[in-house]
């Protein structure tokens, strides 16, 4: 896996590398720069929290700082934040240095200011889950590169990247990405936080190869990094050993992994002790040892030497608790288990073995969103909605020159009409006239074409989206149906191979509802062939109601329904309007919590039909009511179980319901639930 201890250095580098840059709004007052380079020496020895209050203190001292001297305090506050997790300080922190940039015409290196924040901001909104959110920052920071042609800060973006499909095991993909980046390095002016960088790049290479079983390509790039980190060890004036010693202990637990893939277990062992001995060290990279631990405790049990590996995983267990690790935790509880069962302590390996399983769920189910979304994707639709909010300005704009010549057109009409009527429709007046109705003709023909485009162009967009959800479903179906295939056959998986294989199945099973709904979404409501007809009201309610009974009562729900004394019968499209009733009742299932009533009502007022669906769940907060019917909205949220919200349901409800010349409304209070109202004419 990636450490830790790089990963922060290497958000050094995208602090530090882009500033120091001696131009005039970039100086830097001498003694705010001298308590910064003290306060990088107290970090290196391992003082980071201390060196962060002397900082914090020192920023409130100085007055009249330069945007030089708030970048290299922001930046390293920010490195502070994220080492200790504390990402909402470091979003707080990348908003107000991007405020405060807002003040400076965008010079090339206001721009790469820009750059570095945007990623800064997308790094610890990553860090909290909040992944759609850090894929747009991600995206304007390297826009932003690209506008000012600054390819060496592409590297940033590139990086990111590759870090995100790492985690999600796409590793061919990241070392691709990592390469990109090491390329774009190459175009930076030279300095020890590039350095640093591009050791670690190296390194981040031979890991993806490690993952796919490339055993020689990963021993290339790690002893690449090794000869290029000996090649510049003592280059760079006032740095401790340890900047240096950290990263090449790294790179031999890396290579120790190479070695043991290769049963080549002495040479792994000597390697694992080595990168252990120095960065357990104060100062050093602490948890990087933990995991070679870790993993030297794996090569123990594997060639049944049961007393060192007894041994080593105490030592861990002992640095767990100054250190407090979960990844590390949950290995730990795996080798455990594994160790008792062969030392014939069936209890602590039951323990161990219970520990795991419930740490690794939660952990799947942490890394579930991460796992599913598809960067990928991500970064294209960006950069689609980019240009499409460009085609959007454009015909803005054409829009407001159209309105500018109308009222120039309509001016120059009144001006030929005074001078017809001074003129007494002379021979000249009449040629003018001509003219201007032919300049009209042609603007009238210039618009039409305009709108003619545009209609084109939203059609290609719904039709794309039709065929990549219907595309998308076969694969998706066969999928479900091979995880149940493999559920049926679960006397031949072990507990976590089941849990697997639930979790490809609920994830594929939510991917073709979403896709379904896609599809229905992408549909024209109003211009289906299918004839409205004339239904019983009351009975469609009902089946609606007892077909979801039964997931009601999963939850320990009951579903109430009230029905008129008479019969109503409406003319609707009966399958849209099954959907509509059987979306907002399943809406009010999901967002229930267990032991609850749910309740459905049936009226007729006048000549409309009324339908009334009321709960009393987690309510919808004030912040986004408005948006609750849109489509794809970021309004969406998980159920009280748990269950995957699609925000495409009301969106579709309410087309539906359009359709019906009827409409849709709610009423609700956040934490004491919601009512939903429908309502539609009994003969349209």
């Amino acid at each position: 896996m990636l450490r830790r201890f790089c990963v922060l250095i290497s958000m050094l580098l995208f602090v530090c590398s882009c500033g120091r840059r001696r131009v005039p709004v970039m100086e830097v007052n001498a003694r705010f720069d001298s308590l910064l380079v003290s306060a990088e020496r107290l970090t290196d020895s391992g003082y980071g929290k201390n060196a962060l209050r002397m900082v914090l203190d020192a920023h409130r001292q100085f007055d009249n700082l330069s945007l030089g001297d708030e970048e290299h305090y922001y930046g390293f506050c920010n490195i502070q934040y994220q080492q200790n997790g504390e990402h909402d300080k470091s979003i707080m922190l990348a908003d107000s240095m991007l405020a405060l940039l807002s003040g400076y015409e965008r010079t090339p290196e206001v721009r790469s200011l820009y750059t570095v924040f945007y990623n800064n901001k997308a790094d610890a909104l990553f860090a909290k889950g909040l992944y759609s959110d850090a894929y747009n920052y991600y995206y304007l920071a390297q826009k932003t590169a690209k506008e000012g042609a600054d390819t060496c800060d592409l590297r940033n973006y590139s990086y990111s990247l590759a870090m995100t499909l790492y985690r999600q095991k796409r590793y061919h993909d990241a070392a691709i990405r990592f390469k990109e980046a090491y390329s774009y390095s190459l175009l930076c002016p030279e300095d020890f936080n590039l350095f640093y960088f591009r050791q670690e790049l190296l390194d981040n290479i031979g890991l993806c190869y490690n993952a796919i079983g490339a055993y020689d390509s990963a021993m290339h790039y790690y002893q690449s990094a090794i000869a290029y980190l000996e090649e510049n060890t003592g280059v760079y004036g006032g740095k401790r050993p340890s900047v240096y010693e950290c990263p090449k202990a790294v790179v031999y637990g890396n290579m120790a992994e190479v070695f043991m893939h290769r049963n080549m277990f002495d040479t792994a062992k000597q390697l694992y002790r080595k990168s252990i001995s120095i960065n357990l060290q104060k100062g050093y990279a602490n948890s990087d040892a933990m995991i070679d631990q870790i993993k030297l405790a794996s090569l123990y049990l594997t060639t049944d030497n049961l007393t060192e590996a007894k041994n080593t995983l105490n030592n861990v267990h002992a640095e767990l608790d100054s250190m407090p690790n979960t990844e590390v935790e949950l290995k730990w509880n795996k080798l455990m288990w594994q160790y008792s069962e062969k030392a014939g302590d069936l209890s602590a390996a039951y323990n161990h073995l219970r520990e795991y399983t419930m740490m690794n769920q939660k952990y799947l189910t942490e890394r579930r969103s991460l796992m599913e979304t598809d960067v990928d994707m991500q970064v294209r639709d960006l950069e689609k909605q980019y240009k499409i909010d460009l085609l959007t300005k454009d015909s803005e704009q054409q829009a407001y020159y159209i309105v500018i010549l109308a009222i120039a057109a309509v001016l120059a009409l009144v001006i030929v009409l005074l001078i017809w009527r001074d003129s007494r429709k002379s021979r000249r007046n009449i040629v003018q006239l001509t003219e201007l109705n032919t300049t009209i003709n042609e603007q009238k023909k210039t618009l039409e074409k305009i709108l003619d485009e545009l209609k084109a162009k939203d059609d290609d967009k719904t039709r794309i989206l039709k065929t990549v959800a219907h595309d998308v479903m076969s694969p998706i179906a066969a999928i479900v149906s091979l995880a149940d295939i493999l559920l049926q056959e679960s006397e031949k998986l072990n507990g976590e191979q089941v849990g697997i294989v639930n979790l490809i199945k609920e994830a594929s099973s939510n991917s073709l509802s979403l896709s379904r709904d896609i599809l229905e979404a992408s549909e024209d409501i109003a211009k289906t062939d299918t004839p409205k007809e004339r239904v019983d009201i009351n009975m469609l309610v009902a089946k609606s109601v007892e077909l979801l009974k039964f997931k009601a009562s999963a939850k320990k729900q009951e579903i109430v329904a009230e029905y008129p004394a008479h019969h109503i019968f409406a003319t609707v499209y009966k399958d849209k309007m099954r959907r509509v009733i059987n979306n907002i009742l399943a809406n009010a299932i999901k967002f229930s919590h267990e032991d609850s009533q749910i309740f459905v009502t049936l009226d007729q007022k006048g000549n409309e039909v009324q339908i009334t669906i009321r709960d009393s769940g987690i309510g919808i907060p004030e912040k986004i009511k408005k948006n609750v019917f849109d489509m794809f909205t970021d309004a969406k949220r998980p159920g009280t179980s748990g269950e995957v919200p699609h925000g495409l349901g009301l969106s579709i409800s309410l087309q539906i319901i359009r359709a019906h010349n009827g409409n849709i409304w709610f009423e609700s209070e956040e934490g004491k639930g919601t009512t939903f109202y429908l309502t539609f004419p009994v003969q349209d």
